[in-house]
């Protein structure tokens, strides 16, 4: 028994070494809205590895959308996102990126707000590797 725990152990170690550590990463978002209809919204999240071993991320964030939120905790239920979720197909392929200490990855997402919104300042977030990631905000 003592032997299968420290094999346990051992594995669980190594795991969580090669594991994407938060603090070894930034997260950077920043968004452009069109002024005028249709407003396009594009967002950028740059994830950095501020690290000093070279990481792997997820580079799949099918599921994801863009979403705006009425306060700027970006909390509670988005107001608009730039797809619905539940109805996209996402495979389950595993993709990702190694990034060495100082490189950076940007994901980027698009979508159009739709005439609809009512007038306001919305606060733009997307998920990114279970973080929600703030991307600017918008007036309409």
């Amino acid at each position: 028994m003592t032997r299968f725990v420290g094999i346990l152990f051992l594995t669980l170690a190594m795991g969580c070494s090669n594991s994407t550590e938060p603090r070894n990463l930034t997260f950077e978002g920043r968004s452009t809205v069109s002024r005028t209809q249709p407003m396009d919204v594009q967002t950028v999240v740059t994830v950095r590895n501020v690290g000093d071993k070279t990481m792997q991320i997820n580079t799949n964030i099918c599921g994801q959308p863009i979403r705006a939120f009425t306060t700027p905790a970006r909390d509670g239920t988005p107001v608009w996102q730039s797809y619905d979720p539940t109805v996209v197909l996402c495979l389950g392929n595993a993709t990702g990126v190694t990034l060495a200490p100082g490189d950076y990855y940007d994901f980027v997402e698009n979508g159009t707000i739709p005439p609809s919104l009512p007038s306001g300042v919305y606060y733009l977030a997307i998920n990114i590797n279970g973080k929600l990631v703030a991307a600017g905000q918008f007036s309409k």
